[in-house]
């Protein structure tokens, strides 16, 4: 992977951000001083849902004051009541509000209706998904969005889509159980480019009707893969460093932690600390000073067993444990494939390298790429890009939660 393919598509406030973090030299503890640097993160310019949305208005006929928040949401209404689109006020208030909707099928359908109030065309559509609500624009294991999907790449509107979705409704409920005929998820969403009409759509819907079953399948697997690759690295890297084993289980540590290949040890050894000990309001969701877009949804051991034994998660916990679980394996195994090397340190082609085969793990499990402007995904492409990547990592966590509780 080439500076080239990272850049691909990006406009120029994510160059610019991704110029900064490729040339930068920020980390989040300076050895020389001995101290923490700039608040970076926090001050970082992550882009706001109210910002993206404020663009979308103003290009699709917004007319009013820019930073009247009343006179937003008194427009979006009123495009609701034209088009008989069901949309709360308070819930448009609140997107002006600094308040990003939520990761939840519910959210999903508010922001689809959104988009149909405003006459998105499919691509507007997959670029507000992807920049400013930072969610996947489809999931092709729902029947409900592969409509969706056909009614914008028609310019079809959003009672069209909600009698399409009551005839498919019926179709699957009817639909005699077929085996599945596409590995990823991807796959159903290149099939809708040949459909051409309502009928061919409902058709195509019937035909595999297994497929909307099967939600997450492939993400599913790949994770559970990674789990157990990141829990033998885990004990690999444990058993390397005699320091880290004092600490751990030294007359100090206030929990027992099996020396075994499990998910404890590894999310020790990729945060630094045993997060599990902290309860209650020092807990790791309630305590640290992460963003809410890092610290929400954040895969830890309960999230990680779900996922193992394939229980269902949230669309933003799977999201973020594919990318934490292959940041720990790519960068645990370099290092540990180079343990000999007491000078040895990834570099700039290393993360690139990361960045692609990431990409690629997204891709294939229907998630979007990572985006420098998510806060989550900046903080894992900032580690990524240094020569210490899960060094960098526990310097955040240190930072950002366990110096705030001790």
């Amino acid at each position: 992977m080439s500076d080239a393919k990272l850049y691909e598509n990006a406009g120029a406030m994510t160059k610019a951000c991704l110029d900064e973090l490729l040339n930068g030299s920020y980390t989040f503890f300076d050895e020389a001083t001995d101290d923490y640097t700039k608040e970076y993160l926090l001050d970082y310019g992550f882009r706001s849902f109210s910002d993206g949305l404020t663009d979308c208005i103003l290009r699709h006929g917004f007319p009013g004051n820019a930073a009247s928040i009343e006179e937003k949401t008194a427009f979006i209404k009123e495009k609701c009541a034209e088009k008989n689109i069901p949309m709360n006020a308070v819930n448009i208030r609140n997107w002006f509000s600094e308040k990003r909707p939520v990761s939840s099928s519910t959210s999903r359908e508010l922001v689809y209706r959104l988009c149909f109030a405003l006459e998105f065309s499919l691509q507007e559509v997959i670029d507000f998904f992807l920049r400013v609500y930072f969610e996947c624009p489809f999931n092709f294991r729902s029947h409900e969005e592969v409509v969706c999907c056909y009614c914008f790449a028609k310019s079809l509107g959003y009672q069209h889509a909600q009698d399409l979705k009551k005839k498919a409704d019926d179709l699957l409920s009817k639909a005699e159980p077929n085996e599945p005929a596409f590995e990823f998820t991807t796959m159903i969403g290149a099939g809708l480019c040949d459909l051409d009409s309502d009928e061919a759509l409902l058709r195509y819907i019937e035909k595999n009707s297994s497929e909307f079953l099967a939600n997450n399948r492939t993400a599913y697997r790949y994770a559970a893969e990674l789990i157990g690759e990141a829990t033998k690295l885990a004990k690999k890297l444990f058993e390397m460093d005699d320091a880290v084993q004092n600490s751990l289980f030294s007359e100090k540590s206030t929990r027992h932690l099996e020396k075994k290949e499990n998910v404890d040890l590894f999310l020790y050894m990729l945060l630094g600390v045993d997060v599990l000990q902290y309860t209650k309001e020092k807990s790791f969701a309630r305590a640290a000073e992460f963003p809410e877009l890092v610290r929400s949804n954040f895969p830890l051991r309960m999230q990680l067993s779900k996922i193992r034994s394939g229980e269902k998660v949230s669309y933003d916990t799977m999201r973020k444990a594919l990318i934490l679980l292959n940041f720990y394996c790519y960068f645990a195994a370099l290092f540990y494939e180079n343990r000999h090397d007491p000078y040895f340190c990834s570099i700039e082609s290393d993360f690139l390298a990361f960045a692609a085969e990431t990409n690629d793990l997204l891709i294939s499990c229907g998630y979007p790429r990572l985006y420098v402007r998510n806060p989550f995904d900046w903080l894992i492409m900032h580690c990524g890009n240094l020569p210490y990547p899960l060094e960098e990592f526990k310097d955040a966590v240190r930072r950002y939660y366990v110096d705030i509780i001790v």
